[in-house]
């Protein structure tokens, strides 16, 4: 089949580290970590485990950071090379292992990615899993199975950035007939940001920030306005057509570009303090932030518009912010809590990844039209510069089509 691989011998590494930043062409080929090619369809591990034809491979901000090789290192174990990129994903079952009894070929299907122990034939489960948190899984290294976190970053099991990938059975969620390909390949990053609500739910009434409106920050957005209603969302976007759909998402306040304190705290309803030196201090402020993008700025901007006793939740893969201020952070007695991926919550009736799904399909959550682009996988030079290039594309998510 055809498929993009990733592999980091040091050498290539290196080549492609000192390389690759000239050009999105330059980040795929026979002499990079990532490469396009024919590869071995993958075989099912077992049992209970389903082939899965890919209609459409979501193109991931964790996944440019594979292929531009800006990924921490300190997620090295939880991978296992070489292995095809892509989680988000939407497809055909292809084949079902013998043991499948609630899946049959033909179904149209998302597949939640996260390879716990379920997956693993871990037995007995670990205490996370047993509690309904499989993103906090002890046995991503262990099992049945290459050492990996999710489909799309483990050996032998494939991606959606390639032809067909496998999947656990319990892994499988069918996709109803009124959800289109695009709006069913955004359940996976959807859910990320249904969980990360669910984790710090506003009551009715409070306000809330999101700093960054590429995709994940956008389906935050969805997130929160289908889940809580009632709370003022205030958005941070660089671009106009980023605010354009987070106003359509049920944002009631966006501000563009990179807003100046007093604007934030306009938004906030904080007040102003001046300072002996730099920035003013804000009394006040957002009852909860979003942090859906890396960098300091963003950060800097959450703790110090952000109320005391407010929880700041980081959804961006950030790795180093490189001279920030924490003194807000214990000063204001702030929550500050990471999250990724997605797990049961109490009262929600189900885990994130159906809960995010079950939103789409109803229309509390009009995402679709966040899928701004699809290449077929032959043109991924094209597909990773409008991905990239989010300003001159106006691309939200971008799309591999098979």
């Amino acid at each position: 089949m055809k498929a993009i691989t990733f592999a980091a011998p040091i050498p290539t590494y290196l080549v492609t580290l000192a390389a690759g930043r000239l050009s999105p062409r330059l980040l795929v080929g026979p002499h990079a970590c990532t490469r396009h090619g024919e590869v071995a369809d993958p075989e099912l591990p077992g049992d209970r485990w389903v082939r899965v034809g890919t209609r459409l491979g979501g193109i991931c901000g964790s996944d440019l950071a594979i292929v531009a090789l800006a990924a921490s290192p300190a997620t090295s174990p939880f991978s296992s090379f070489p292995f095809v990129i892509g989680h988000e994903n939407v497809g055909v079952i292809e084949a079902i292992g013998a043991a499948v009894t609630t899946l049959r070929p033909g179904q149209r299907v998302v597949v939640n990615p996260l390879l716990a122990c379920a997956a693993r034939a871990i037995d007995p489960p670990c205490a996370a899993c047993r509690a309904g948190a499989p993103s906090r899984c002890e046995h991503f290294t262990d099992g049945a199975l290459a050492p990996g976190m999710l489909i799309g970053t483990t050996r032998g099991l494939g991606g959606s950035w390639g032809e067909r990938f496998v999947a656990h059975e319990t892994q499988v969620h069918v996709v109803p007939d009124t959800v289109s390909d695009e709006g069913a390949v955004l359940a996976e990053p959807f859910a990320c940001c249904v969980h990360a609500v669910r984790a710090a739910l506003p009551a009715a009434g409070e306000r809330v920030l999101v700093i960054g409106a590429g995709s994940i920050g956008l389906l935050t957005v969805a997130a929160l306005h289908a889940l809580a209603p009632g709370a003022a969302i205030t958005v941070v976007a660089r671009h106009g057509f980023q605010g354009e759909h987070a106003t359509r998402l049920g944002a009631a306040r966006v501000l563009t570009g990179r807003p100046d304190a007093r604007a934030l705290a306009e938004a906030a309803g904080a007040r102003l303090l001046a300072t002996v030196i730099g920035p003013p201090a804000a009394v006040g402020g957002f009852d909860r932030a979003f942090v859906c993008v890396t960098g300091a700025r963003a950060m800097d901007d959450a703790l110090r518009f952000t109320r005391a006793g407010g929880t700041i939740t980081l959804l961006g893969n950030a790795r180093h912010l490189d001279g920030l201020d924490w003194t807000p952070l214990w000063m204001k007695e702030l929550v500050l809590r990471g999250s990724v991926t997605y797990g049961a919550h109490p009262g929600a009736g189900g885990d994130a990844f159906a809960e995010a799904l079950a939103l789409i399909a109803s229309g509390r959550a009009p995402v679709a039209p966040l899928v701004t682009h699809t290449f077929p996988l032959a043109e991924h030079a094209r597909a990773l510069a409008a991905a990239m290039g989010k300003a001159d594309a106006k691309s939200v998510k971008v799309a591999f089509r098979f």
